[in-house]
């Protein structure tokens, strides 16, 4: 185990967070709390380099397709959306 210094600011939003938990019925420590937060950004940190390892934006199928819009005969489709999916 280590001590871990905070700022004043950071504690507080955290015991706040902790309280939400509490009210809810789940009780957790702020050991607890901080070790769950290290594992999610080291999570963060891995999908980072995966990220990476991803094709370049140009090569991407869906980026290709918006740089080749469909006319739809529909002035603005994007106010209209649901209606034209979904009719209406």
């Amino acid at each position: 185990m280590a001590v871990v210094k905070v700022q004043d600011r950071q504690k507080e939003k955290l015991e706040r967070l902790l309280a939400e938990h509490l009210k809810r019925g789940e009780r957790i420590t702020i050991q607890e709390a901080l070790g769950m937060m290290i594992e999610h950004a080291l999570k963060c940190e891995k999908f980072a380099e995966e990220f990476e390892e991803l094709p370049p934006l140009e090569k991407d199928p869906a980026w290709i397709a918006l740089q080749k819009p469909i006319k739809t005969g529909i002035r603005d489709l994007s106010e209209n959306i649901d209606q034209y999916i979904y009719g209406g």
